[in-house]
């Protein structure tokens, strides 16, 4: 059986014909920003844009010229398919603020705790189990809070204070407190900074609870009496700042 070598002319032909039809299609669908981009002369208001338009036409004629084997039904659909991919790719931007906004509120209903910035508040969704979960950090190390109005004081579990600097075994246990267990002691400390999404509060009065005793710490009056306001809706926590 005979083979036929491909000529290397033909691809070179083939090369140049897919070239042309990509320069074609980024003219066509890049032409009013590239319009745009080119400078102005200073003659009028309406010599600059004519110019721009000159240069443009010369462009693609010398393109057109340069792919005279090329058929107009592929020049329209490579056209197109760069035209939408633009459009696409420009609306995303334009949108991407409210996308991403989007994307937090998404992200908040699906993992509770998240907080989402809605300006300078912050939004938290309830979690499964009823309760207000809020992702924050003290002094910088990750901790979970729970929304608590009924805790006149920000309350550390052991564990929790631990990440954020303080020795539990060191620290002085003699502020009596009355919990859902009973009665109990905890140490007061002074947090270098609480910061819950955007909102952050330096030197907040905070207790520690004894090894053992708390599961989670407490979100408690002494971090929400220093907010503007706060506001249950349904279930989304606002914190103000």
């Amino acid at each position: 059986m005979k083979r036929t070598a491909s000529h290397p002319a033909g691809c070179a032909r083939r090369i140049a014909r897919h070239s042309a039809v990509a320069a074609a299609a980024l003219m066509v669908a890049t032409g009013p920003a590239l319009a745009q981009s080119i400078p102005t002369m200073d003659i009028d208001s309406t010599a600059p844009q004519a110019v721009k338009l000159v240069v443009l036409l010369v462009v693609f004629v010398v393109v057109l010229l340069s792919m005279r084997s090329v058929r107009l039904p592929e020049i329209v659909r490579t056209s197109l398919f760069w035209l939408i991919a633009i459009v696409a790719l420009v609306g995303l931007y334009a949108y991407r603020v409210p996308l991403q906004s989007v994307g937090r509120e998404v992200a908040a209903v699906l993992v509770p705790g998240v907080t989402v910035q809605d300006g300078e508040s912050v939004v938290v969704r309830r979690s499964f189990g009823g309760h207000f979960e809020i992702e924050g950090t003290v002094d910088g190390a990750p901790v979970r809070f729970l929304f608590d109005t009924g805790a006149s004081t920000v309350v550390l579990s052991a564990e929790d204070a631990a990440r954020a600097g303080f020795d539990p075994d060191a620290l002085d246990y003699r502020v009596p407190v009355v919990t859902a267990g009973g009665m109990t002691e905890v140490a007061p400390v002074r947090l270098p900074d609480i910061a819950i999404g955007g909102i952050r509060m330096e030197s907040v009065r905070a207790a520690v609870a004894r090894p053992g005793e708390l599961d989670r710490s407490l979100l408690g009056m002494s971090f929400l009496n220093r907010l503007s306001g706060y506001d249950v809706r349904r279930d989304r926590l606002v914190l103000i700042p």
